[in-house]
């Protein structure tokens, strides 16, 4: 029985709808309440993810400025300390072959403070570096009359940072110095402590004490880790690198992972599980010469499915150096040496040039007079101005002007000695070499 065009239009939709379906995950909607200070995690995922199409979170439109990664088919994003502003829907969004599909809706909300009471605890995660800080922040419903932040390293270690009463000021007790964004005057209803920078061994359990030390309004536990990178056996034997990450303290069970970086986008290098059974509470890879390209790694923490915190690092390498913390002392030092001994060498061509110059003009102040050049003298002029002169003496008593004139040109004349009586004629004209040293002769 020969289909009719209506069936068949409706055979083909139900076609490219299935198609459809498939290709474009369905979306998934969530929505979930947190404390004011804490840090939020979000996760969306899909079945496939290829290397030309992109999924990444994104708020109101926009690109979250935040701590982002695509990894495993995954899109994460970490919100750090979050408040009031945080608060809102943050959408995952897959774009592929021009087309963008919305994955994943989350809603966000901030709660107006920080209790989190009865022993509960709010854990965190930072890196260990000088551009790192975190703001441990106590906000409160109801006025109090007095503050403290302690921290305890380890247990029964309690110390007390910063304290404050109504109508005091802030007291710095702790051994770790508040940062510039922590709270310098009373306030009745927040009190915050920063830290900056974070250090590995800031980590520790972080109370909000208001009236009960046994009963605190905020407990926060800070993990710290750091990441290092070094050369087994120095810069001119090997060029393999080790890069370590460490996590100061695990409680609960953990995993570490070696992400190498293409964009924001992490290609497995290595993981391992952390627990508190682990003597050492780090993971190292052993990178050879040709894994060194890109440069770009980061160390990832994840308990079970939800990234807490990132530490990434750029391996500064070349075809021909390796820049680690070792390496780079190395390197200046041999640097400095070679500019400095350019230098000698450029001061020494300098000053061997100044000492040929004077030597060579020195020379020629006292050269020979025998290579000075010849001067040439009309001997029959000379003798005939000798005769002139004679007259003007006999008649000087008869003409003064002549006389003076005479004695001027006599004195304006070079005086030279005769060394030929040959009588003039006035066919013959008789030529003189005669040799003067110029340089004695100049004023």
């Amino acid at each position: 029985m020969p289909l009719k065009s209506f069936q068949i239009f409706t055979l083909m939709c139900g076609f490219f709808s299935r198609f459809y379906a498939i290709a474009s995950p369905p979306i998934q909607t969530a929505q979930k309440e947190v404390l004011r200070g804490v840090d939020v995690s979000l996760r969306c995922e899909v079945s496939f993810l290829s290397e030309s199409s992109t999924l990444q979170w994104e708020r109101d439109g926009e690109q979250t400025s935040n701590t982002t990664l695509l990894y495993n088919n995954s899109a994460y994003i970490i919100l750090h300390t979050v408040d009031g502003h945080n608060q809102g829907k943050y959408y995952c969004r897959l774009m592929e072959d021009g087309r963008v599909t919305t994955v994943r809706i989350h809603t966000l909300y901030v709660s107006s403070n920080s209790y989190n009471g009865n022993n509960k605890i709010n854990t965190i995660y930072r890196q260990s570096s000088n551009n790192s800080d975190v703001s441990l922040i106590c906000k409160t419903k109801k006025e109090y009359n007095r503050w403290k932040w302690t921290w305890e390293q380890r247990p029964n270690s309690q110390t007390d940072l910063i304290a404050v009463e109504n109508g005091t000021e802030v007291q710095v007790k702790g051994p770790i110095k508040p940062g510039r964004l922590s709270s310098t005057t009373y306030n009745s209803q927040v009190f915050i402590f920063h830290i900056s920078p974070v250090n590995f061994n800031s980590s520790g359990t972080y109370r909000c004490i208001t009236k009960d030390i046994n009963n605190p309004y905020t407990t926060t536990m800070l993990r710290t880790i750091r990441v290092s990178v070094e050369h087994p056996d120095g810069l001119l034997r090997n060029r393999s690198v080790i890069l370590t990450c460490e996590v100061s303290e695990v409680t609960d069970s953990l995993m570490l992972v070696w992400l190498r970086m293409e964009g924001n986008r992490g290609v497995l290098g290595k993981q391992q599980i952390m627990t508190e059974k682990n003597n050492k509470l780090q993971l190292t890879v052993n990178l050879s010469n040709n894994e060194t390209d890109p440069l770009h790694w980061q160390c990832a923490v994840f308990t079970e499915d939800t990234l807490r915190a990132l530490a990434p690092i750029t391996i500064s390498l070349s075809s021909s150096s390796k820049t680690t913390t070792r390496p780079n002392k190395e390197f200046n030092k041999y640097a400095k040496a070679t500019v400095s001994s350019v230098l000698v060498l450029c001061a020494g061509i300098m000053l061997g040039a100044i000492l040929y110059y004077l030597y060579r003009k020195r020379m020629s102040v006292h050269s020979n007079p025998q290579e000075s050049e010849p001067v040439y003298i009309n001997i029959n002029l000379m003798r005939k101005d000798k005769v002139e002169r004679s007259n003007a003496l006999g008649n000087r008593e008869t003409s003064p002007e002549m006389y003076r004139h005479l004695r001027r040109n006599r004195y304006d004349k070079t005086n030279i000695n005769e060394r030929d009586e040959t009588p003039a004629t006035s066919e013959s004209v008789t030529y003189a070499t005669i040799y003067f040293n110029k340089s004695r002769c100049q004023t």
